[in-house]
């Protein structure tokens, strides 16, 4: 099966400059507080839904492929990316972020829907920060969404591609390209009609490139019944880009094509963009591609089966659990990033268990990684799936993972970790190259959670992710760092009261930071909402609340433990409170 395609014209490009773009904040016309929340993204039925059949899978190998009892490596560098709050120039907050962030040589980029973050690499300071509205309305985007940004070693750039304008005839499909390695410099930016006709609209854009080549993929659907039309890829000349030039777009068709996620190619002479697709759960099944000379071709002409096993496609539904607060939306199947290292591609992906021939009856969710050979074929790969975890049990879930590999081939998975007893925490898991083949070192929490995050903006869904972001560092192509959501003090107690935040973490490259210990602070007499914060900044957790007819009102008058106990990290700090 081979697919080519035709060359589309750019519709608008611009030059921006990040520090310009900062220096001049908002204008009037910018800061739109009633612009829609970034869409949640659409849904396609897997092929194996109707299966009712037996699962073929009698021994899978995941029975014997796990975490070790080994635990993770600790960071060496921690700080806050960036935390839920309004676009530059507006007062109104999104959800979800769509974390995504890359890693340079002396600066990070938190690309979110709500801002364009710049950091100092070394300590997280904030060097710059534009809304996304800002930096893509030179290309005349008007609600732009679904952020990515990668950062290639090989050219000393780094690439961006969003969504805009979601269910609109106007539509877009958006693209940029730095000038230099420094972000915060010049950047070349393209836009291209999604659908002149205005039919469909282009949603959930992905990421990747090789040496030569550049591409984007789309899912489309129809704009009024908001049904799946078709897949698409957008590959884009990589030297005309470097050049200066738009790309030399050519739009490819796969007719039943989702979610085809291209590769971050860690090579300085590849040339061939590898891409996987997640094809079906009960039948674990996966399509591997290759894009060379303008043509995309699915390798083996066939589909192929995960030898870890059968699962279930994990959503949609609010099934992922927290203290205090409603499920939160556990997303689907799809592949959460793809990198190609050492001549193998690697992915990961979100997994509902047990395994189920139809939608709707998912226990818990866990977190899958695989490594392929450039044929398609499986080489190892593993879960991080408790299967004693339910819904109201505070055993762990996991979900939204996303991967990197350094040139010694040892990986490192984040994503985010749920529990009923426990606020969402952002973690990871590592491996090194040397491991046994299959297995994870135990997860380590990267930031703990600190209030129950309930953020329905009006709808069912308690939506979180949708994706997450992994990356190598570029400076010893050996230090693995993860960008990674977790949940803030709630605003208020509405159903728009959570809020998230996003947190680096970096294992290797320095010696490992000293773990976080829970001094237990001075609360009574403070207002609730203060040792609130208070516990938080001590490291601790708020555990249960008890109001009892005092005339101190909403102020704490016992606390549990006695203040100055040391005690293990995210330990529960019980209160009395008058009412």
């Amino acid at each position: 099966m081979v697919y080519t395609g035709a060359r589309v014209q750019v519709a608008a490009a611009a030059v921006v400059n990040v520090r310009a773009l900062a220096r001049r904040g908002p204008r009037e016309d910018e800061a739109d507080d009633e612009a829609g929340e970034p869409p949640e993204p659409q849904e396609k039925p897997e092929p194996n839904l109707r299966i009712t059949l037996p699962s073929p899978f009698p021994a899978p190998l995941a029975a014997a492929a796990s975490t070790s009892v080994v635990e993770s490596p600790y960071v060496s560098a921690s700080f806050l990316a960036q935390p839920d709050g309004p676009p530059v120039g507006s007062t109104k907050t999104e959800s979800p972020p769509d974390t995504n962030g890359a890693v340079g040589r002396d600066k990070l980029m938190v690309t979110l829907n709500s801002n364009y973050v710049f950091e100092r690499k070394s300590d997280g300071k904030v060097l710059r920060k534009v809304s996304m509205d800002a930096f893509w309305r030179p290309v005349g985007a008007r609600a732009p969404f679904d952020p990515r940004v990668l950062y290639d070693r090989y050219s000393d750039r780094w690439l961006v591609s969003a969504g805009d304008s979601p269910l609109e005839p106007t539509s877009l499909i958006l693209y940029g390209i730095s000038d230099t390695g420094d972000p915060l410099g010049s950047w070349h930016l393209y836009a291209l009609r999604s659908d002149t006709s205005g039919a469909t609209w282009a949603d959930f854009p992905t990421l990747g490139f090789s040496r030569s080549t550049v591409a984007i993929g789309v899912n489309m659907f129809a704009r009024e019944s908001l049904t799946y039309v078709r897949g698409r890829l957008i590959v884009l000349d990589y030297a005309s880009l470097r050049a200066g030039g738009g790309g030399k777009p050519v739009d490819v068709t796969i007719p039943d094509g989702f979610a085809l996620q291209p590769a971050a190619t860690y090579s300085p002479t590849e040339t061939t963009l590898y891409l996987v697709e997640h094809l079906g759960s009960f039948d674990a099944t996966y399509r591997f591609w290759s894009l060379s000379n303008g043509k995309l071709t699915l390798v083996g002409s066939a589909p192929k089966t995960n030898p870890l096993g059968p699962w279930s496609t994990a959503g949609p539904g609010n099934l992922l659990p927290q203290q205090d607060g409603r499920g939160i939306d556990s997303g689907d199947s799809r592949v959460g990033n793809a990198v190609f290292r050492n001549g193998h591609v690697y992915y990961a992906q979100t997994i509902g268990m047990p395994p189920s021939p139809g939608a709707g009856f998912v226990l818990r969710t866990g977190v899958q990684w695989v490594e392929l050979d450039t044929s398609g074929n499986f080489v190892q790969g593993g879960r991080i799936d408790d299967k004693l975890a339910l819904a109201w049990n505070g055993r762990h879930m996991n979900a939204f993972p996303t991967l990197a590999v350094n040139a010694r081939n040892d990986l490192l998975l984040g994503f985010s970790e749920f529990q009923s007893n426990d606020f969402v925490d952002a973690a990871y898991a590592y491996r090194a190259g040397t491991d046994p083949p299959g297995t994870l070192r135990a997860p380590v929490t990267l930031k703990d959670g600190e209030g129950p995050y309930v953020k329905t903006e009006g709808g069912a869904r308690n939506r979180w992710g949708d994706y997450s972001g992994t990356a190598v560092d570029p400076v010893d192509d050996l230090s693995l760092w993860t960008i990674q959501e977790y949940a803030r003090l709630p605003v208020g107690r509405s159903d728009d009261s959570g809020r998230w935040g996003t947190w680096w973490g970096r294992v290797g490259g320095g010696p490992p930071l000293a773990r976080p210990r829970c001094v237990v602070p001075r609360l009574v007499g403070k207002p609730l909402l203060k040792a609130w914060r208070r516990i938080v900044a001590a490291h601790c957790r708020l555990g249960t609340v008890r109001r009892v007819k005092d005339r101190r009102h909403g102020r704490v008058i016992r606390q549990r433990p006695a203040p100055g106990k040391r005690l293990r990290s995210d330990s529960r700090v019980n209160l009395t409170v008058g009412r």
